[in-house]
């Protein structure tokens, strides 16, 4: 319903806007008119499209379409909603073109996210667990496809699967973590609340949701069986921790000593070199729960806007015009994990760049900043080449491969995802002079890091 009606006197007959990165796509006519909806599709067109991705006339749906969860639908879920679907009244009205620039416009290039991003499945329910939670898992997973909003994406849109549920941003909300973590939206919450939550729509202390959310709660989540809303809390307070593993890269230990340098050099004034701060005035960084969630968004945002005093705690300034973003997100991951904490060093030059710009376009300032700013060591091998080698290695596999081997060459030990995001950004600046839209750019950008990761 929320994605697939445009208008509400035409329910499911698509033109509802999904604004992404890249451009806009519009919901699609799913009923049953012969022209315009799928009234001429089986029901295997409907399942293939479903659980593989791709429609009718063989074009890869775009990944806006969930198939990576409803891919684990049960046989006889996926019969009911083809019977529902199959009956709804025909409504002729044409479908709108998505707005995606060059590659996105083109739907074969989904051909390449799949192999990276997408495996096709069933639903295996967990035989350790009861009837209960791997009912609520299902839900979660499959049907309600809660990750596609919640789990944060890579530059490629491709999903940071070791970050499940661990928060994203997604049409200009933020879909908050609910995770495992110990400082994610649910914590706090027991199982009866959050099962109130999701059908109500209002939270333990009496916050009422907007954006997305208020959607999939109006549309969807409101009809559930109380039954099945408390299998879903009951999943969602019982998740695998798929962060505990994480630790730093062999190549990210001197941007972790760069981070500590730093923090010495611009913070530790204020909150100490043991990271304590000064108690009723500056707030401590070590073993506190906004510095150790999750994801590193709150010291990337603390860092670029500073807040101002309030009460007998006093202010802090804006880094954004003293540390580019590779500093930033070097103090990030140095603060997440010095003085006891725990948290994943997995703030990057990439998210910290995209914080700035969603800060700065907040601001009303329309040239945000677009590459991110690495460090010398990082970028300099990647800016060896020339921006016109770049460019054809963008459509060139041979090419591609060999400007892999040569960075990773100069700079051995480095992950894979620091290889994508240094030359990226050595490719961002190449095309930054061009004369295109932004979004035409972010697609391009987009496009060249898939080529990277499959070239890994």
């Amino acid at each position: 319903m929320s994605c697939h009606t445009g208008e509400a006197d035409k329910p499911f007959a698509g033109g509802n806007a999904l604004k992404s990165a890249f451009g806009t796509l519009y919901g699609t006519n799913i009923t049953s008119d012969q022209q315009t909806g799928i009234g001429s599709w089986t029901k295997a067109d409907f399942e293939r499209a479903l659980r593989l991705g791709v429609r009718k006339d063989g074009a890869y749906l775009y990944p806006a379409m969930p198939y990576d969860a409803y891919t684990k639908m049960s046989d006889a879920d996926m019969t009911a909603l083809w019977e529902y679907i199959h009956s709804l009244p025909p409504i002729n009205k044409p479908n709108i073109d998505n707005t995606l620039p060059f590659p996105l416009s083109v739907r074969s290039g989904m051909a390449v996210w799949q192999s990276l991003y997408f495996k096709p499945g069933r639903f295996v329910p967990v035989a350790a667990k009861g009837a209960v939670w791997n009912r609520g898992a299902y839900l979660v997973e499959a049907l309600e496809h809660c990750s596609d909003c919640h789990t944060p994406r890579n530059l490629a849109q491709g999903p940071e699967t070791e970050h499940l549920l661990g928060g994203a941003q997604i049409e200009g909300w933020y879909a908050p973590d609910i995770s495992h973590d110990p400082q994610s939206k649910i914590a706090h919450w027991n199982t009866d609340a959050l099962a109130k939550f999701l059908k109500t729509g209002v939270s333990p202390d009496n916050a009422k949701v907007v954006g997305p959310m208020q959607e999939a709660v109006q549309d969807s989540l409101q009809y559930l069986t109380d039954a099945d809303l408390h299998a879903m809390a009951v999943y969602l307070k019982d998740q695998a921790n798929n962060n505990e593993s994480e630790t730093p890269s062999k190549s990210s230990l001197p941007r972790l000593a760069a981070g500590k340098r730093l923090y010495e050099d611009n913070c530790s004034s204020c909150h100490g070199r043991n990271g304590m701060g000064r108690e009723g005035t500056i707030p401590a960084l070590a073993h506190n729960d906004a510095v150790t969630a999750s994801e590193p968004y709150n010291v990337i945002m603390a860092m670029l806007e500073g807040f101002p005093a309030q009460g007998t705690w006093g202010a802090m300034g804006s880094f954004a015009d003293v540390l580019n973003d590779d500093q930033i997100s070097a103090v990030a991951n140095y603060v997440r994990t010095a003085w006891g904490n725990g948290a994943p060093p997995n703030a990057t030059p990439w998210s910290v760049g995209n914080w700035r710009k969603n800060a700065t376009a907040a601001a009303g300032n329309t040239h945000a900043l677009l590459c991110p700013n690495l460090a010398e060591g990082v970028i300099k091998p990647a800016l060896s080449v020339t921006p016109d080698a770049l460019k054809q290695a963008a459509h060139d596999k041979g090419k591609m491969a060999g400007l892999v081997a040569n960075y990773r060459a100069a700079r051995p030990g480095t992950s894979k995802a620091e290889v994508i995001e240094a030359l990226s950004t050595a490719y961002c600046r190449a095309v930054s002079t061009d004369n295109i839209s932004e979004a035409r750019m972010s697609a391009n950008i987009a496009g060249f890091a898939q080529r990277v990761a499959v070239a890994l």
